[in-house]
């Protein structure tokens, strides 16, 4: 068992975050592959070789045991979310990225159609206007 100093024990700690975060998406799409979940503009071709699938919840279950062997040999402790305020975050950042594609920011790829920019502004307005309904639900 290592030594590690405190004030450092915080780089294995993210780093064992960072890992587990990738993971659960992982899961969350091996989820989404077996259960249909809302999508609008996205649709996945389905993976329907089962070996395939076993083979990669096997691979999934390898690397937990090795993120659970990272776990003990680090002393990284059991970090509690809050999951409420990890939402939060999430919504923001998607806040953060409908903003970001506002119909000014489409003239640097030469849209310029001022009826069509007047109507994409409007859904992003729109779409700004429910996340932030979102974001005060979740404060």
């Amino acid at each position: 068992m290592y030594k590690i100093p405190e004030n450092q024990q915080h780089v294995f700690n993210a780093v064992a975050y960072m890992i587990e975060k990738k993971l659960l998406d992982i899961q969350l799409q091996l989820i989404a592959h077996h259960n249909p979940l809302k999508q609008v503009s996205i649709q996945y071709d389905p993976i329907k070789d089962e070996q395939l699938l076993n083979k990669i919840h096997e691979k999934l279950n390898a690397l937990y045991q090795l993120l659970a062997e990272f776990c003990v040999a680090y002393q990284v402790p059991i970090q509690t979310v809050n999951f409420k305020k990890e939402l939060n975050v999430k919504a923001n950042f998607l806040w953060e990225d409908i903003t970001g594609a506002s119909a000014a920011s489409m003239k640097g790829y030469g849209i310029t159609d001022p009826d069509l920019m007047n109507d994409y502004q409007l859904k992003n307005n729109a779409f700004t206007d429910s996340i932030n309904e979102m974001i005060r639900t979740l404060n």
